[in-house]
């Protein structure tokens, strides 16, 4: 994962081009030869919504033709997915979620109708910073002291916003012998508000915290590396906790696009990632790292997210 300079964009995209013959031919002239629509698994003004619609801008002005953005929202970009499973496979119509959607959502429940492999997947734009959070004025300054005050006194309350991360913590809680008291709430701000309000005692984040400043403190960290904005914070995988999870915004197509088709999307969408006013977004105004991967990197990604639910989940008896 790596963030990608504007220059480097360019540079990056005309190589892809030439290599995949798009400066000519057939497919580059005749496709789009009308709107495209993205279905977004969120809603509207959230930030996968912020950065569809950016992306989408910067992808026109390649493609010639307008991105209409379609908000689908639902299940973590579960009703948004299935959509997209019965959507032509023509370039026309393609969707926007987070790699959970793929991975750990058809492994959780049989009502899922689609699997990793259901899709193609196109690139990506950014990397969530999930973490652990307490209140500034909470007396846990690290994972230890959480640790050891769950092991001496009552139930701990961490502000969960999914069963993904309720999955993730008592896998965690779980290793050191102990339970948290886990308290389902309807997003990330609730959790921040909750926290900092001293309702809860931690909670999780998946990055909305970098919104309130010195009001939290950052106790853990959960993905393969630390937190761009608080590198000093380990991971719960070097702190010896058998869980790691790298999780992406990314856009994702449905199987059996022609492959001219596909690669004038990647193009165009992974060079709106990479242009300088979506960088500047995501790095400065949301606070994620700029993570833009070829469908390669991604679909690894998926898979290696995909294994460590089915570990999780297997530990947890399901």
């Amino acid at each position: 994962m790596t963030t990608k300079t504007h220059f480097g964009a360019i540079r990056r995209i005309a190589s892809i081009a030439i290599a995949f013959g798009l400066m000519s031919g057939p497919v580059f002239a005749e496709f789009p030869e009308k709107p495209i629509t993205v279905l977004v698994g969120f809603g509207a003004g959230g930030a996968t919504d912020a950065l569809a619609r950016l992306i989408a801008k910067e992808a026109e002005a390649t493609l010639g033709q307008p991105i209409v953005i379609a908000n689908v929202p639902g299940g973590g970009g579960v009703v948004a997915a299935t959509k997209l499973m019965n959507a032509q496979p023509d370039g026309y119509t393609i969707g926007m979620a987070v790699t959970s959607t793929f991975s750990y959502a058809p492994l959780a429940s049989d009502s899922v109708k689609y699997d990793a492999d259901t899709f193609d997947y196109l690139t990506s734009a950014a990397a969530l910073q999930n973490a652990v959070v307490a209140s500034k004025d909470s007396p846990y300054n690290s994972w230890e002291d959480v640790v050891a005050a769950a092991k001496s006194g009552p139930k701990i309350s961490l502000g969960s916003s999914s069963p993904a991360v309720n999955l993730i913590m008592s896998h965690v809680a779980a290793q050191d012998g102990y339970d948290l008291k886990i308290i389902p709430t309807k997003g990330g701000a609730e959790i921040m508000k909750d926290v900092i309000g001293g309702h809860i005692d931690i909670g999780w984040s998946a990055g909305v915290h970098q919104r309130f400043g010195d009001e939290l403190k950052i106790l853990a960290a959960y993905g393969s590396e630390r937190l761009t904005n608080a590198p000093d914070v380990p991971t719960f995988a070097e702190m010896g906790y058998d869980v790691s999870d790298d999780t992406v915004f990314m856009f994702f197509t449905p199987k059996g696009i022609p492959e001219e088709i596909f690669k004038k999307l990647y193009v165009a969408f992974s060079g709106g990632a990479e242009s300088a006013g979506v960088v500047e977004m995501v790095e400065s105004k949301l606070g994620f790292p700029s993570t833009v991967m070829t469908p390669e990197e991604l679909r690894k990604n998926v898979q290696d997210s995909t294994e460590n639910y089915k570990k999780l989940l297997a530990a947890s008896g399901n």
